[in-house]
């Protein structure tokens, strides 16, 4: 019985380490503390510490305990493999979503900039006048492709981004998660597979159930963006039809890709037939004085289908999107009309005339500018008064943060315990196919540092110290939170 016991434990941690949970060269939880955890003898526990040892999986570091190989295989293709998504998180975003929208809770949580930040007086007027002197559009549909005016503003936008488009090229979407979806559908079929990034946002997590799709996770890590080796090394073992990427501000983690992998990306998919579908909705939201380009502009064989939105810059309730569909266009545009028919005509006009006479940019260098010193704040508070140990994401654009805490704190836990204070949070169990991001949670710094958010970030602090030596194994959370 003991034999039988102390494989099962050995095979759990195995487990922990190849899903991602724990990372190499990272410290797993001690002899006595895994004790408590799998409910077993010291000494079974010592059995299977001595077994991971045996297969080169963890090592002994005399005075500071047991630590993940560098060199195990969790990056091997053979780890890698398609996946289904069980839509575990339904219930924490259906609770996040209600949490955005209370004024009393610190809005950490969702990939929403505070009101302050967005050009609302300017939207209002121009909403204000477009009754007053046009209400009648408020009695036609603006069918698919969309507002024409508005499409031949975006692609002189897109210009920016190193693309050459005509207003042909684009389709207006409710938003870029819409977009997305129409994309996966003009491409897939049910039971096809794609890759993405892991962590990835969570709304593709919820497209991949939908659409019946299976995912591998390709590792994507904040200094360098997707593992391209990886994602090569997939493609090799499985068909892969589609892979979704943020070449710029990715989120949650902040990446932006480099030239270097960008042309790497774009040679992978060449070489093995894939279609990059890109997520560019935090592009315009470089600190840089010149936005990254894109990565549709060095597509030369069509194999890149373009998303974004206005979304995080302008208006998130506008819910005005596009698409550069390129050979998938006439089957996005079928997909978008039977859905939705038509976008709002009012919000389209309203942001094109907000584009055409030149607001958009003034906007963007003070908003760029306000949330570069959000960053810093909120991260220096973050090193501050978390535990050490813990590390923070440094994007180069965007505002959100990818928090990586301490093993021994479960941000499952935390973020119970952060909403019982009123403060709103995205723990890493949104951004996975399964528990690897136990310890990680998102932090939005869009947000106005009065004195109520302030505190909030400082109270956050507290709470992370007070769980940090929780037995609560990452099991018993997960699982009361998604059965």
């Amino acid at each position: 019985m003991d034999h039988l016991l102390y494989e099962k434990v050995a095979e759990q941690i195995e487990k922990h380490i190849t899903e991602g949970t724990f990372l190499p060269n990272t410290r797993i939880p001690s002899v006595r503390k895994s004790s408590k955890q799998f409910n077993v003898s010291i000494a079974t526990v010592m059995q299977a510490y001595s077994v991971l040892e045996d297969k080169g999986i963890i090592k002994a570091r005399p005075q500071k305990g047991y630590f993940v190989q560098t060199n195990q295989p969790t990056t091997e293709a053979t780890q890698i493999s398609p996946k289904k998504y069980d839509g575990h998180i339904h219930l924490l975003l259906n609770r996040l979503l209600h949490a955005s929208q209370d004024a009393n809770i610190a809005p950490f949580g969702a990939a929403i900039p505070q009101s302050d930040f967005l050009p609302l007086k300017q939207l209002q007027r121009s909403v204000g006048r477009l009754m007053r002197t046009e209400p009648e559009i408020c009695a036609s549909y603006e069918f698919t492709p969309g507002s024409l005016n508005l499409r031949r503003q975006i692609a002189i936008r897109m210009l920016d981004t190193g693309c050459r488009l005509q207003p042909d090229d684009i389709t207006i979407t409710l938003g870029c998660q819409n977009a997305i979806m129409l994309a996966l559908q003009a491409i897939t079929r049910p039971g096809d597979t794609i890759a993405i990034e892991s962590p990835a946002y969570h709304g593709v997590l919820q497209a991949i159930e939908v659409l019946h799709l299976k995912a591998i996770e390709i590792p994507c890590s904040e200094q360098h963006g997707i593992d391209l080796t990886l994602l090569e090394q997939a493609a090799r073992q499985w068909d892969i039809k589609a892979c979704i990427v943020t070449p710029n501000n990715q989120n949650p983690t902040g990446a932006t890709l480099s030239s270097e992998a960008r042309r790497t990306l774009l040679e992978i998919a060449n070489k093995h037939d894939i279609i990059l579908i890109e997520d560019d909705v935090y592009g315009e939201l470089s600190y840089q004085d010149k936005r990254e380009k894109a990565l549709k502009a060095d597509d030369q064989e069509g194999r890149v289908v373009y998303c974004s939105s206005f979304s995080k810059s302008i208006a998130p309730g506008f819910r005005i999107g596009w698409i550069v569909g390129g050979r998938f266009r006439n089957e996005i545009e079928h997909y978008a009309y039977v859905q939705s028919l038509a976008i709002p005509t009012i919000t389209q006009i309203a942001i094109a005339n907000f584009l055409e006479h030149g607001a958009y940019d003034r906007h963007l260098r003070k908003t760029r500018q306000a949330y570069q010193a959000n960053l810093a704040r909120c991260r220096a508070l973050v090193l501050e008064t978390f535990p050490e140990g813990t590390e923070v994401s440094n994007p180069c654009g965007g505002f959100l943060l990818w928090v990586t805490l301490p093993e021994t704190i479960n941000a499952m836990q935390l973020h119970q315990e952060a909403l019982t204070e009123q403060i709103g949070l995205l723990p890493g169990l949104a951004f996975g196919l399964s528990n690897q991001f136990s310890h990680h949670f998102r932090l939005n710094y869009a947000v106005i540092w009065d004195q109520k958010n302030l505190n909030a970030l400082l109270e956050l602090g507290k709470l992370v110290h007070t769980l940090q030596n929780d037995i609560l194994t990452d099991n018993d959370i997960y699982t009361q939170f998604t059965t």
